[in-house]
């Protein structure tokens, strides 16, 4: 009698492309070179490929979000910068917020040259890239619109009373890249775990 084991942890994963294919299935990672592969959790693997068109819908929606972002949140920065008016310590939140969307849209073409060309086609290094510029942009926006919040709770309960000083604004914002920082850098130099694909 033969006991197989429960579950397959201990043994190597098939890391040759042309594995991922057979004649009426075929599952993520198809297409990935063996040298990249390793970079990918073995979960995803087990996973089957969408349909090829799929990839190029989000293709196609992410090239449309991501002229639209990039000009909705260039005209944010430009009319901030050239209008001296709107340079107030509230509207430095805003400004700051406009950037990192802007940023989140400047990665949107790692995932569009992808999608099209149907999953983990620039490598490790740009996905290290697309992931640390996600963090900031994500984690950094989540942050800001907490410290927005803060502002309008104060504006709405105290309308006499200003606290806010373009010296405070500043300094909240500097702190905030403080605190992204090492969310970005740790997994980044894989002191403390790492990026890796997600959905590919």
């Amino acid at each position: 009698m033969t006991i197989l084991p429960c579950c397959n942890a201990s043994l190597e994963p098939v890391l040759r492309p042309q594995s991922r294919v057979s004649n009426e299935l075929q599952f993520l990672g198809w297409n990935v070179p063996p040298d990249q592969i390793q970079y990918i959790p073995e979960h995803w693997l087990t996973q089957l490929e969408p349909p090829a068109s799929m990839h190029y819908m989000l293709a196609i929606l992410y090239t449309f979000l991501f002229f639209a972002s990039t000009i909705g949140n260039g005209l944010v920065l430009w009319v901030f910068m050239s209008a001296k008016s709107l340079r107030t310590p509230s509207n430095i939140f805003v400004l700051n917020l406009a950037f990192l969307d802007f940023i989140m849209c400047a990665k949107a073409p790692i995932f569009i040259y992808n999608s099209f060309h149907r999953g983990f086609a620039l490598g490790n290094t740009w996905c290290q890239i697309f992931a640390a510029i996600g963090s900031y942009s994500g984690i950094g926006a989540g942050m800001l619109n907490a410290a927005i919040g803060y502002d309008r709770y104060n504006v709405i309960t105290k309308p006499m009373n200003r606290s806010m000083t373009m010296t405070k604004s500043i300094i909240m914002n500097l702190l905030i890249w403080l605190y992204c920082t090492p969310w970005v850098i740790m997994p980044l130099t894989g002191f403390w775990d790492r990026f890796v694909p997600g959905t590919l």
